[in-house]
């Protein structure tokens, strides 16, 4: 069956030989040549032209949109300038109050260190006078019993009473003039 098959086929192939790029008669190339100039009419004149102003929107659109977006990147450029230079400005006032806050702490930390001094001076003052009372206090009480042990000392030396007064007034004299020397 397969060779009566391919008998036929070499048949029909020599009977007739078809081009099917060149057509055979004239009024299929006259047909063919008015449906292309047909279809180029309808394409030129109906289908490109708003083909042409759909792309020619987009084109303004595209322009539009860059323009905007230049437009913007200016207006975030001075925003950003607008920050910085708010930022610098509550930099600069921080460091005001800061240098306030430290010349107010240093002023009040000098007054306090004042304050004590003086403190400490008035009660250096009252102990210097304090200990001069007592010192004071001491020779007189040392001068007592120095005369005292003088008189005693010079009533056994002697091996009699000396006067008590007459001696006092001498040790006194002498404690005096010693305790001035220093």
């Amino acid at each position: 069956m397969l060779a009566l098959l391919s008998v036929l086929a070499a048949e029909v192939a020599e009977e007739s030989t078809i081009n099917p790029v060149v057509p055979d008669n004239l009024g299929e190339l006259f047909w063919g040549a008015l449906s292309f100039f047909g279809l180029w009419i309808v394409m030129r004149y109906v289908c490109l032209p708003p083909l042409m102003k759909v792309r020619e929107q987009r084109a303004q659109q595209v322009l539009a949109d860059q323009e905007a977006a230049a437009a913007a990147e200016v207006a975030a450029e001075q925003v950003r300038r607008d920050y910085d230079a708010t930022i610098a400005e509550a930099r600069a006032e921080a460091g005001t109050i800061v240098e306030q806050a430290r010349a107010e702490a240093e002023a009040a930390r000098g007054e306090q260190v004042r304050a004590v001094e003086a403190e400490l001076a008035a009660q250096r003052q009252q102990s210097m006078a304090e200990l001069e009372a007592a010192r004071i206090a001491a020779l007189a009480e040392l001068r007592g019993d120095v005369a005292d042990l003088a008189v005693s000392a010079a009533s056994k030396v002697v091996q009699s009473d000396v006067d008590q007064a007459a001696a006092r007034a001498a040790v006194d004299e002498y404690v005096n003039t010693s305790g001035t020397g220093r």
